[in-house]
């Protein structure tokens, strides 16, 4: 599972950072930054659901 919302939240990525990159292109500073740095922070989020590094649904609390 971690896979699959990891692939989605790549595609999504790109699509945040090819849009931003566009926008960079227009001079519209603002929206391009923002796009671009939330690009950035799903990207990373996406490596590490892909990775295992973070894994939601492990089981860390054991009693």
């Amino acid at each position: 599972m971690n896979i699959g919302i990891g692939l989605i939240l790549l595609s999504v990525a790109l699509l945040f950072l090819i849009s931003g990159m566009f926008l960079r292109k227009k001079r519209k500073k603002v929206c391009s930054n923002s796009l671009l740095i939330a690009g950035t922070l799903i990207l990373s989020a996406g490596l590490l659901l892909i990775t295992g590094v973070y894994d939601p649904y492990a089981n860390h609390i054991s009693i």
